[in-house]
C-alpha cells in the first residue's frame, strides 16, 4: 500500500484520520505544523501527502505540499479545508494538489480521494 503524509494542526483529528488509513493497509505518519511536514515529507518521499489548508499561523497546506512536491515530483497531494468555498473561488488549491477534500468528510471520501490521487499520471 501507500506511505502517507497527514499535516494536520489538529493533533485528534490527524489520529483518527491516521488510525482510518492504517486500517486499509497504508503506512500513516503525522506531523501538526507545517515545518514538521515539510521535514518530513523531504526526508520520507511519502507516496500521498494530505495536508490541512489552514495550519494555525504556519504555512498553508498547499505551500507545504508544493515544497514537498519541488523537491519529489511523484509525490501527489490532497488539501483539506473547511473553507472550500473560499480556497475553490480563489483557485488557489489547484497549484499545489490533485484534489481538494472538504471537511467534514466520510471515511469513503477520504479512501477514495488517497485511491484517486495515487491513480493519477506522474510529472510531465
Amino acid at each position: 500500500m501507500a506511505r502517507i503524509l497527514i499535516v494536520e494542526d489538529d493533533r485528534s483529528f490527524a489520529d483518527v484520520l491516521a488510525f482510518t488509513l492504517r486500517l486499509e493497509g497504508h503506512e500513516v505518519s503525522a506531523a501538526v505544523s507545517a515545518d514538521e511536514g515539510i521535514q518530513f515529507g523531504l526526508a520520507h518521499r511519502p507516496d500521498v501527502v494530505i495536508a490541512d489548508w489552514m495550519l494555525g499561523n504556519d504555512l498553508h497546506g498547499g505551500e507545504v505540499c508544493r515544497r514537498i512536491q519541488t523537491a519529489c515530483p511523484l509525490v501527489k497531494s490532497i488539501i483539506m479545508t473547511g473553507y472550500l468555498d473560499i480556497v475553490s473561488k480563489l483557485g488557489r488549491w489547484s497549484d499545489y494538489g490533485e484534489m481538494v477534500l472538504e471537511k467534514p468528510f466520510h471515511k469513503e471520501e477520504i479512501l477514495e480521494a488517497v485511491k484517486r490521487a495515487l491513480s493519477c499520471p506522474t510529472g510531465p
